[in-house]
């Protein structure tokens, strides 16, 4: 029976591993030859270009000439955008194969991407300043992504709202996903953020994302909330959380109701197959939240989390279990 016992283990273990490992995302079918004359208003700039059809940055957007690019987009003609600021949002609603180039860009509103869209991949540096939000969509591909605050210049003068990867998403892939002082107070406007990474989705949770590198600085309320299926982040390093308000706020789904209150560092929650190969934790603050949650999971199909390590004074916060957990930590450094 335990050499039974043992062979279960060990077969769910290369699964997992497997599972770790499989991060690969179809990428976009690109189309040069598509005929853009009918938007182009500038023949200087190149084909794909966003000042040829009439959007620059640091300029006002018609959001006419927006949705033209996105037309093009969606043809399959790579979209680039030059460095500078974009007073807009980006919506990407049922679409596919999309490649957007941002060459060191700010998008001061939020990028959605909804509804059965696939096949998008976002190149280079783009910093957003409201939120990132996906929803029953799949195979996109970031290279660098960056959240953070700037109340003049965003466009509803709010702090950002984090990155939110919903129901229905699977395999999503950043290669760098920085997230820096998402907003947390009594504001309706942060209804909806529980967490500055929140990947859920009650009965229909995402699969399959893979972050390379994640850093979460000063979270106004949890930092990184994450359930699912497949998952696998590289290195996550986690620095103040919980600097908010849980009031006017929703809760996170997979979680009871009321639990959303209590602020964590890293909770993982309903997570199979899924690995963290290393995991940091620190705060300046000590007010009482928790460090790490780690809850509930389908036994045979464990979490891991390879390695972690808590700052001087996250050591002195609690750690939440549940008694049907099926995360595994290997080691404390």
């Amino acid at each position: 029976m335990n050499k039974l016992i043992f062979y279960i283990v060990f077969i769910n273990i290369l699964i997992s591993c497997k599972d770790k490992n499989n991060h690969e995302v179809l990428t976009p079918i690109v189309n040069t030859s598509v005929n853009d004359s009918k938007y182009s208003v500038n023949d200087f700039f190149p084909k794909g270009d966003v000042r040829r059809y009439g959007v620059f940055p640091n300029q006002k957007i018609s959001q006419k000439k927006l949705k033209h690019i996105l037309l093009l987009a969606s043809s399959g003609l790579p979209i680039t955008f030059p460095k500078g600021s974009y007073k807009t949002s980006l919506v990407l609603d049922s679409v596919a194969n999309i490649k957007f180039i941002f060459q060191d860009v700010t998008i001061n509103g939020a990028i959605n991407i909804l509804d059965g869209s696939s096949k998008i991949k976002f190149e280079g540096k783009l910093t957003i300043l409201d939120r990132l939000f996906i929803r029953k969509s799949n195979n996109i591909t970031f290279d660098t992504i960056i959240l953070k605050s700037d109340t003049l210049a965003n466009l509803y003068h709010k702090r950002n709202r984090g990155v939110s990867i919903y129901a229905g998403s699977k395999n999503i892939s950043f290669n760098t996903l920085k997230i820096n002082d998402t907003g947390g107070s009594e504001d309706n406007f942060y209804t909806h953020t529980a967490a500055a990474l929140q990947i859920h989705g009650w009965n229909n949770n995402p699969e399959h994302v893979y972050i390379k590198k994640l850093e979460i600085t000063d979270a106004g309320r949890t930092a990184l909330y994450i359930t699912g299926n497949g998952h696998y982040i590289g290195s996550a390093s986690i620095t103040n959380f919980g600097l908010g308000s849980s009031e006017k706020m929703f809760g996170l789904e997979d979680a009871n109701l009321g639990e959303e209150k209590e602020f964590t560092g890293a909770w993982v929650n309903r997570c199979n197959n899924c690995v963290i190969d290393t995991l940091e934790i620190n705060s300046i603050i000590s007010k009482e939240t928790y460090s790490l949650r780690l809850d509930e999971g389908v036994y045979h199909k464990p979490t891991f989390i390879n390695n972690i390590h808590f700052g001087t004074k996250v050591k002195r916060l609690p750690i939440k279990d549940d008694l049907l957990t099926n995360i595994l930590v290997k080691n404390e450094y």
